[in-house]
């Protein structure tokens, strides 16, 4: 059928202005419509049959070869027409067929990058939503952009392979090069694997109140994990830009894991001439005070109140508390030291000084001793 065709038109060859570069015009056209119109049946079929299920993949996928059909319907137009027009065709003593084949490899890799990039994007829409992981967020739009780089350069090394230039020393560059770059940014890729490993493990994530336990001592809240450095938003307003590496090599307490809620415990002193269970009562006064007051305390039912430790001049008392999050325990202290204070007052219990004794020495050599109880009562 094709050869009748090119015959039919390679016979007005004579007929026509332009001669043969005429007829191998029309034919070009007439090739491209035809193939593309085969190409359009093919797709508008197979759309028909994607409709019909779920996921929205093959819809992606059949979009996204859509461009790539057009420019293969034109390239073997081209090589038809060519083939039968211009048997004797070269470029720079290359041939029609290797010209094309060339053609082709860079269409295939422009293909592959249109096929995979749409499985990638299919993923960021239907996949990441759905998982807690921040990889999608902060990683995966990284990832997406070192994968279309790595095709093309797959498809460059089959084009220099195809037209005969010797890779191997080409791909040794390549190693040599990753080599040297990846030296010279050793920190900073430190820092990527790091931020990965973070996603991936999630020992924290934002918005968690955390605390590094190194000489640092930095606490705050986790703003964002970043590609490069962790940002944490300490309580007096500030950002501090702490390295990944850093991060995934230190220790974390995370104030926010399991769970928000915390429990804080609280030290108060009264005198020896107190008894526990009056001082006691009158802790768990002050708790339910507190309470009423408006304090973020949770289940005050709850609340552990108990004798502790015989000091050295009180007896202490430990008050066990819970509170929504890490950064209300300075409020909820404030406040109950406040009504300890109050229901202490109220309720005439001692709050101690320390007592102290001091030896002197007299003019004539001999030791004097000075009791000095210095006793101060709330």
């Amino acid at each position: 059928m094709l050869d009748g065709i090119l015959t039919a038109i390679n016979g007005y060859a004579g007929v026509l202005p332009g001669g043969h570069i005429t007829t191998f015009l029309i034919a070009f056209a007439l090739f491209s419509f035809l193939f593309y119109s085969v190409a359009m049946v093919l797709f508008r079929a197979i759309k028909a049959l994607t409709e019909k299920t779920k996921t929205t993949l093959d819809d992606i996928l059949i979009d996204r070869a859509r461009r790539p059909m057009k420019i293969f319907s034109i390239l073997l137009s081209a090589y038809v027409s060519l083939l039968w027009f211009y048997p004797e065709f070269n470029l720079a003593g290359h041939g029609t067929s290797e010209i094309f084949i060339v053609l082709f490899i860079i269409a295939g890799t422009y293909t592959a990058d249109r096929l995979i990039d749409g499985i990638m994007v299919w993923y960021g829409q239907e996949i990441a939503p759905k998982t807690e992981s921040k990889f999608d967020d902060e990683i995966y739009p990284l990832f997406r952009k070192i994968v279309r780089v790595l095709i093309y350069i797959v498809g460059f090394i089959i084009l220099l392979n195809k037209l005969g230039i010797e890779i191997s020393a080409f791909i040794a560059g390549l190693g040599i090069a990753g080599l040297a770059v990846a030296l010279a940014l050793q920190d900073t890729l430190s820092n990527f694997f790091s931020g990965v490993y973070i996603l991936a493990d999630k020992p924290i994530k934002p918005g968690d109140y955390i605390k590094i336990e190194d000489a640092t001592g930095i606490e705050g809240n986790v703003e964002e994990v970043g590609w490069r450095s962790t940002r944490i938003k300490t309580l007096s307003g500030n950002i501090v830009f702490v390295p990944n590496s850093k991060l995934a090599t230190s220790i974390i307490t995370n104030f926010h894991a399991p769970s928000e809620e915390m429990g804080i415990a609280l030290t108060f002193g009264a005198s020896y001439n107190d008894e526990p269970d009056k001082v006691v009562a009158s802790l768990k006064q002050a708790v339910r005070n507190a309470v009423k007051n408006g304090s973020k305390i949770l289940n005050p039912d709850t609340t552990v109140v108990r004798a502790d430790t015989f000091g050295d001049s009180s007896v202490n008392y430990k008050v066990v508390v819970k509170v929504p999050t890490y950064t209300d325990k300075y409020t909820v202290q404030g406040e109950l030291v406040r009504e300890v204070y109050y229901q202490f007052k109220k309720d005439g219990i001692s709050i101690p000084f320390p007592t102290r004794t001091v030896y002197m020495e007299g003019d004539s050599g001999g030791k004097k001793e000075l009791k000095l109880r210095k006793v101060r009562k709330a």
